[in-house]
């Protein structure tokens, strides 16, 4: 009941601050965008769109909702029911990945018809959310400004896109197999074509993985420079 609560709380939050509103109007831009692209290189943007939204949406959208909260001041009264980080984090989880899920679908829909493989294309799309969602809140606790937020959260994420120069046919290593984003592309490729049992395990294992260690490093992060800062006020006072 406490993940729900929290999950409804993030839900009206974001809606009363017209995310929904703002991202509608970023899908009606990629549907536009998508419609110029010829269909020699439909797949591959479609891919690159679908890839790179949960990946942005999870990682700036995260770390702003964070920065709002902190400076409206809920996260004092917030904690003080018995919430529990763990469902703090998977409230934020959850409803951005609702956001992230609904948008991948509505491009894929509108450019190119249901994907192949529905469930293995859902599923990377909201992994891939959730791993920069995690990773966005991991980074935003640790500053005050949503400069120094943006600036560090590209630190942070640009190891994660090297997979795309492999997708792009640019550079291939396989270091790159190390990468959670790697498992992103194979699970977001299953929309156009089948993928063998050993690329569907490969691409759930490094992703659940890395959602893993991601998720004890932020839920650790946020203990110490939210809630530690909000018991050294206590305490101060």
């Amino acid at each position: 009941m406490k993940f729900l609560s929290a999950f409804a709380f993030d839900i009206k939050f974001q809606w009363r601050h017209g995310f929904y509103i703002v991202y509608a109007m970023v899908c009606a831009c990629y549907w536009i965008l998508l419609n110029f692209i010829s269909n020699d290189y439909l797949e591959k943007a479609i891919i690159l769109l679908t890839f790179s939204d949960p990946s942005a949406l999870g990682l700036i959208l995260a770390g702003g909702i964070l920065l709002l909260e902190r400076d409206q001041g809920i996260h004092n009264p917030l904690f003080v029911t018995p919430l529990r980080t763990r469902d703090y984090l998977l409230a934020k989880v959850a409803s951005l990945s609702v956001l992230s899920l609904t948008a991948a679908w509505v491009i894929h829909i509108t450019s190119s018809g249901i994907p192949q493989s529905p469930l293995l294309f859902s599923v990377g799309v909201v992994l891939t959310s959730s791993l920069m969602t995690l990773l966005s809140i991991g980074v935003v606790v640790r500053y005050h400004t949503i400069n120094g937020f943006i600036l560090m959260s590209q630190v942070f994420a640009l190891p994660l896109l090297l997979p795309l120069l492999g997708f792009f046919e640019l550079w291939n290593s396989g270091l790159f197999y190390l990468l959670p984003t790697e498992g992103t592309l194979v699970l977001l490729g299953s929309a156009f074509s089948v993928l063998s049992a050993r690329e569907v395990i490969y691409a759930l294992f490094i992703l659940l993985i890395w959602n893993y260690v991601i998720y004890n490093w932020a839920n650790h992060s946020f203990k110490k420079y939210v809630l530690g800062r909000i018991g050294e006020r206590r305490t101060g006072n």
